[in-house]
């Protein structure tokens, strides 16, 4: 019974968001806010020693290392999640953490978890904890909490402590492109930090396998597609050949399965996208009013095509029963067994499945194709304004902002250090029980850099044009990506490189590989933005039979069971189910937080 009882909470909580907040993001920089407003508090004052002359001329890395005088303690709660490393002990829980210990140890902080439960039992929790009246001090929260939260004057203000205490590693977390920090700002005051991913990660990739394609008279990168009516006719010389060696010709030239779009992998994104047309999103259609993607007649002309394929023979009959996702998938356990020559994907799938073909066949040659638009010219591509996940927010009655900033700092900071291979080749027994008892799952914040990927990528690149192997730990980039992939440049230098390493490199380092490409054409391709990161009250009770409904019906279009001409129908189908009300409330949420 308590499910109707937190989807009330929620939807509360969203009629809040979308009719008390008129607060706007962004709507002046961090900087500029001179109201560090924290005077509506109550609890222990805060020692004033940090508003001296001596202070104020700290840098934010000396201010982030310092140690308070007396305890702090701070408030948080957990949807708990086990370790992500098989090496954390069984005897360690969040209360036992590293970063506890070491929180008391170096800054006087005390975390204390006033409740835990699993993630699947979270948001009902919480909402029940905020109907009840009771917030944490330092929390992570939904952009759908943070904006009503805001909205009633729960959250404390964070601007000043980011402005004296944020530095530049931080910075790549909450602000890495110069504006995402202002997703959390409301009326010129920082309330939330935000946790977000790379904006270009959504974009789309074909993959080629070199090897294979010699048979088709393709020996040059230069030949492939950069246009569908090329790429159409690549696929129908692939018909004709027996490209898995089982004795066959009209096999199906690349995978795909019934998540159809934006999975990442065996579907068909780059296909829509070569026609500038999105399965979701909302994006101003120039006139200041958000419009829905599925809902755009562009799509009439990728499903057509994608039909066209599907008769052909392209892709698998039995497509739509198929799940990349499932253990033991036949859609993974085809690519890796080399059935064939063209996969679409993310960046990322050299590194899982295309490496484990590349075990099987080390004369595999995987590359990454031109981006495939009507024309060769790159398309628009339609990417999230603000690619926020979460926000960090504390209550506006705890006194020590900034602590929020030493703990991130902390974390930065041991995590680049633990993952340095110098480091654990050198490190103790202790050392490395210490390492492994750090969950980063267990704390109220993240430190993902959504530009880690790029950052990499940049350094890595400066090094292979210069020559240089070695590099002092101090100069490699402060996220927990970098030592993975700088074992694989080693590799791949020195010729040493394995199925492991070369997936690596491929997807993150190679001049020519997934993250190369996203990066290029996140850089140089026109765009739309998905404004929209929040959930509104039809969103709650309506979406899931709207996709679902969505889905069906473009699967359906691509089999040929349902004719693109019903598109029209479909369309006003999808907006009797709550298109018009999600609409309605998407555009007057964008209205008041533009």
């Amino acid at each position: 019974m308590r499910r109707p009882v937190a989807l009330f909470l929620v939807v509360i909580l969203c009629i809040a968001l979308l009719f008390g907040c008129s607060s706007k993001p962004g709507s002046t920089d961090v900087g500029d806010s001179t109201d560090s407003s924290s005077s509506d508090t109550s609890g222990s004052e805060k020692d004033d020693s940090s508003d001296t002359a001596s202070e104020a001329e700290k840098t934010p890395d000396e201010l982030l290392h310092e140690k308070y005088p007396e305890p702090v303690k701070i408030r948080i709660v957990l949807g708990y999640r086990d370790s992500e490393n098989p090496d954390t002990p069984d005897s360690v829980t969040p209360e036992t953490a590293t970063a506890v210990k070491k929180f008391k140890e170096l800054f006087n902080i005390e975390l204390e978890y006033l409740w835990i439960v699993n993630t699947d039992q979270y948001e009902a929790k919480f909402a029940a904890e905020l109907a009840a009246g009771n917030l944490p001090d330092v929390m992570m929260l939904s952009p759908n909490q943070f904006e009503d939260l805001c909205s009633q004057g729960a959250l404390g203000d964070l601007t000043d402590a980011y402005n004296k205490y944020a530095n530049e590693s931080i910075k790549k977390v909450v602000d890495f492109d110069g504006q995402l920090i202002n997703a959390g700002v409301r009326d010129g005051k920082l309330y939330g930090l935000p946790m977000a991913t790379y904006p270009g990660q959504v974009t789309s990739q074909i993959y080629y396998d070199m090897n294979k394609l010699k048979e088709a008279g393709i020996t040059d990168y230069d030949q492939l597609p950069k246009t569908v009516e090329e790429f159409e006719a690549l696929c129908d010389k692939l018909l004709t050949m027996d490209l898995d060696g089982n004795g066959k010709t009209g096999d199906p030239v690349f995978p795909a399965n019934k998540h159809y779009y934006g999975s990442g992998l065996a579907d068909f994104s780059p296909v829509f996208h070569a026609y500038e047309s999105w399965a979701w999103g909302w994006f101003d259609d120039g006139s200041g009013n958000l419009v829905y993607a599925g809902i755009q007649p562009e799509l009439k002309e990728s499903l057509t095509k994608l039909n066209e394929w599907y008769k052909k023979g392209y892709f698998a009959k039995d497509f739509a029963a198929l799940d990349v996702w499932t253990a033991d998938s036949s859609v993974v356990a085809d690519i890796v067994a080399g059935k064939y020559a063209i996969v679409l994907g993310s960046w990322w799938i050299p590194n899982w499945p295309l490496n484990e073909h590349k075990k099987n066949d080390p004369d595999a040659d995987w590359v990454v194709g031109p981006t495939l638009s009507k024309d060769g010219n790159l398309p628009t591509i339609l990417v999230p304004r603000y690619p926020v996940n979460n926000f960090v927010a504390v209550s506006k009655d705890f006194k020590y902002p900034e602590a929020v900033f030493k703990m991130m700092n902390w974390s930065l900071e041991y995590e680049k250090m633990t993952s340095n291979p110098e480091w654990l080749e050198n490190a103790t027994e202790e050392q490395i029980l210490e390492k492994d008892s750090h969950v980063y799952l267990w704390l109220p914040y993240r430190t993902y850099c959504p530009s880690s990927l790029i950052e990499n990528y940049e350094f890595v690149a400066a090094k292979r044009e210069a020559g240089i192997t070695t590099i002092d730990p101090e100069e490699a980039p402060n996220n927990n990506e970098f030592w993975g992939s700088w074992s694989a440049y080693l590799k791949h230098m020195d010729g040493t490189e394995d199925a492991i390493s070369w997936g690596r490199y491929l997807s993150r380092l190679d001049p020519n590989g997934g993250v190369a490409k996203m990066f290029e054409l996140y850089t140089n391709a026109e765009k739309k933005y998905d404004e929209v990161y929040i959930t509104t009250p039809s969103m709650i009770t309506k979406q899931g039979e709207m996709d679902k409904y969505r889905d069906t019906t473009f699967l359906s279009m691509i089999m040929g069971e349902t004719p693109i001409s019903d598109f029209d129908k479909y369309v006003s189908e999808w907006k009797k189910l709550g298109g018009d009300d999600i609409a309605r409330e998407v555009n007057e949420w964008y209205k008041n937080n533009k």
